[in-house]
């Protein structure tokens, strides 16, 4: 009987999980010399396989339901910080505006060359050694952004006969809910320079409430 609620145990805390993994700031903006205050976020871009005793496979629709999920929840965050937050490159704008959409490709396909080396040395945050460069500035047209956010995410979902065979009744259990590995960073909307990463884990789709606690670090000085 100890057993079984000591299993009970360990699976509700491997559902509701939400761990930080790392925050990294730029010198200038932890020394206050910058601030940000207005942020425009770009669509989040999310992955997910599930695994399975013979393979691993894409999740296309549970992509979608994650992808706006994530993209809410970020943003809730980072208003809920303080920032005010414009989510202006919708499915629907972009669709109706080649030069933008387009924009919005070459900002997120550069973020995606620079984020191997950025995840692996994300110390040099701290050194304000990573930059996209000011190509960002075209989305940010109207002047008013002090940066963009970038979120990457990828979730893996383990099925019932993985999950059984990697973790017993635990990772049975755990296989209920896909774990996500996010990253959410913050790029100057003027010059590219990378003044923010969060990189933390959640099991379940993202919740509001996760999130709450990611972003306290940058909130604008009052």
């Amino acid at each position: 009987m100890k057993f079984k609620l000591s299993c009970l145990l360990i699976v509700g805390l491997l559902i509701s999980v939400t761990s930080a993994l790392a925050q990294f700031l730029h010198p200038k903006l932890k020394g206050k010399e910058i601030s940000v205050r207005n942020v425009v976020v770009l669509p989040s871009i999310v992955k997910m396989t599930k695994q399975g005793v013979k393979g691993s496979e894409g999740m296309g629709k549970e992509e979608e339901e994650a992808t706006s999920a994530l993209a809410s929840s970020v943003s809730a965050a980072l208003t809920k910080s303080g920032l005010s937050v414009e989510t202006p490159f919708t499915e629907e704008a972009l669709k109706n505006n080649d030069e933008l959409r387009s924009a919005v490709a070459d900002v997120q396909r550069k973020y995606d060359e620079i984020a191997p080396p950025l995840y692996r040395k994300a110390k040099d945050i701290r050194k304000g050694r990573f930059t996209l460069g000011d190509m960002v500035a075209v989305l940010n047209s109207k002047g008013t952004a002090d940066a963009l956010v970038i979120i990457r995410s990828e979730g893996v979902k383990q099925t019932k006969g993985k999950g059984m065979m990697t973790g017993g009744l635990i990772g049975l259990a755990a296989s209920k809910n896909a774990s996500f590995t996010t990253h959410v960073v913050l790029v100057d909307a003027k010059n590219g320079d990378v003044l923010f990463l969060d990189a933390f884990l959640t099991s379940g789709i993202p919740k509001d409430k996760m999130f709450d606690k990611s972003f306290k670090k940058i909130t604008a000085p009052k």
